[in-house]
């Protein structure tokens, strides 16, 4: 049977009561209201084991014989439990304020000054929580902890300071500073918090991020440390690089990959809803994490679509509107770079304010991967002059040690090679001139289908899969030069005119047409219309002449 009751010490000395505990896991899922005997339970909730075991034993507790349960919706339930951490009246409000958690607070501050740690971070996961070290520029883990350890901990943390917001919430996003002499014999001047939940927040995700300032500039090594820690790289995640399979070609991966290894700057990710743009930055993100776990990401997403547990995920999926998604992208944006990032992933700039706090994250040493709506990648600095034509001009957005590369992509239907068709020039699908232009990209019309009626193997659907026709565009400063100077125009023809430079989405494509992979028309709907392949060298030409 679970353990959820606890004897606890009030302030009136020799006395002692049960207090009832809310298991970790569920801490997010249920408000108790001891004085009206009202617990307020998740809704979705109603058919859970463990709530039912937790309600059953809470009424054996002696004063919540007639305890009774409301189930409501989760954004109820969080709001009364926000609610409460405000005004200081839940159940658990005090756990972790006694004096044992507190000297253990102190205990890591301590034992961070004296392994000159700059930055701590506390990461509350779904089973743990690690405690990190940031140590030369690098994070290490310090030490694990079990949750329910770690949010006594993190209570104590925040609300020993001398200067915060408000009273301690898990819910909210809140800052604050410890010093005086709460700090003396420490080695530190000032202590800088920045807390608040993240993903999964179902699960009690939150992190703390604590900043060390010493007395001394440039850390404080005293002597030697008290206790000495070990000390492990973070764990990196199993798993190996899918772009070859999700279509794209070994030179793109290459030279994506090139632009990841960046200290700092901007890869843009473009092109339309349902291009894969999210796909290609989890990707990204996934191999720094294998190759360098000892950087952390803080990823900023509406929703988050895929799980990352070696970074640190910000949500905004409960923004109504448009203009709340602008602002709540904005307020965590500016609470990603108090929290020691090295890598930022920014599910979109949506606008002015994120744009120029993107670029101005990367010209302050961190590599941020975002993406934006744009079909074309030479198109992004006149997607950026339309949002902020003063202060997003070419001239802010064509400097190639801020923005280190531009990725296009599209996703293509592939066919089913059980019941695709041969394709001909009469197809009605098309304009004649792109039927005319098709035979003109290959040697063996014979190869090029068409979409099949389905069968069995396609689920009737004709199709078995996507595979992503993609342009990389790495920067630098001639390029950059072209766009201030001469505009996209001839600034894309001189870069496509390059010997190295990557192919455009629909020579790739049309590369899969003719392997018999891709149907003419989806090129045409999905990426762009299709002429002959000599207009496209000849234009080649015609950029490498205005160099």
């Amino acid at each position: 049977m679970l353990d959820f009751f606890r004897k606890t010490k009030p302030k009136k000395e020799g006395t002692s009561y049960n207090v009832l505990i809310i298991p970790t896991g569920l801490r997010s899922q249920i408000y108790l209201d001891p004085v009206n005997q009202t617990v307020y339970v998740n809704q979705r909730l109603q058919r859970s084991a463990d709530v039912l075991d937790w309600i059953s034993n809470a009424r054996r507790h002696p004063q919540l014989e007639c305890l009774k349960v409301e189930w409501e919706p989760i954004s109820e339930v969080t709001a009364r439990i926000q609610n409460a951490h405000e005004t200081g009246s839940h159940p658990d409000a005090n756990d972790g304020e006694d004096t044992e958690v507190r000297d253990e607070a102190l205990s890591l501050l301590r034992e961070g000054a004296e392994n000159s740690v700059s930055d701590i971070h506390l990461h509350r996961k779904e089973r743990h929580t690690e405690v990190q070290f940031r140590i030369n520029g690098s994070l290490v883990v310090a030490h694990e902890l079990t949750n329910d350890h770690a949010d006594r901990l993190l209570r104590a943390m925040y609300t020993m300071a001398t200067s915060r917001d408000s009273a301690y919430s898990d819910l909210s996003f809140q800052d604050a500073a410890i010093a005086g002499d709460i700090l003396k014999g420490t080695g530190l001047a000032n202590v800088r918090i920045v807390k608040g939940p993240c993903l999964p927040v179902s699960e009690g995700g939150k992190f703390m991020v604590i900043r060390l300032q010493y007395v001394k500039s440039g850390g404080n090594r005293r002597n030697q440390p008290q206790q000495q820690t070990a000390f492990r790289t973070p764990r990196k995640p199993e798993g190996k690089l899918k772009l070859l399979e999700y279509g794209f070609t070994q030179s793109q991966i290459d030279r994506i990959l090139n632009i990841a290894v960046s200290p700092s700057g901007v890869l843009i990710c473009t092109g339309p809803t349902g291009s894969g743009k999210t796909t290609l930055l989890y990707e990204i993100a996934l191999h720094k994490a294998r190759t360098q776990p000892e950087r952390r990401l803080v990823e900023i997403a509406q929703p988050a679509e895929y799980p990352m547990h070696w970074g640190i995920q910000l949500d905004i999926s409960n923004a109504l509107t448009s203009e709340e998604a602008g602002r709540e992208f904005r307020a965590r944006l500016r609470t990603a770079l108090r929290m020691d990032p090295d890598d930022l992933s920014i599910a979109e700039m949506r606008d002015s304010e994120v744009a120029l706090t993107t670029f101005d994250s990367a010209q302050t040493g961190h590599f941020v991967m975002s993406t934006l709506h744009v079909d074309d990648p030479f198109d992004y600095p006149l997607r950026f002059q339309n949002m902020d034509f003063e202060r997003l001009s070419f001239r802010t957005t064509c400097n190639a040690s801020i923005v280190r590369g531009v990725v296009a992509q599209r996703l293509l239907p592939v066919l089913c090679k059980h019941c695709a068709l041969p394709w001909t020039v009469s197809d009605e699908r098309l304009p004649r001139r792109t039927c005319e232009a098709v035979p003109t990209w290959g040697d063996d019309l014979s190869a090029v289908r068409k979409k099949g009626p389905g069968c069995s193997h396609c689920f009737g659907t004709g199709i078995s899969g996507r595979t992503t026709v993609a342009e990389v565009v790495e920067t630098d400063e001639r390029l950059m030069s072209d766009f201030v100077n001469h505009g996209v125009a001839i600034a894309r023809h001189r870069f496509r005119a390059r010997p190295d430079s990557d192919p455009s989405m629909v020579e790739t494509a049309m590369g899969r047409v003719f392997q018999g992979l891709v149907d003419p028309f989806a090129v045409t709907a999905t990426v762009d219309r299709i002429r002959t392949r000599e207009a496209v060298m000849s234009e080649r030409l015609s950029g490498a002449s205005l160099s």
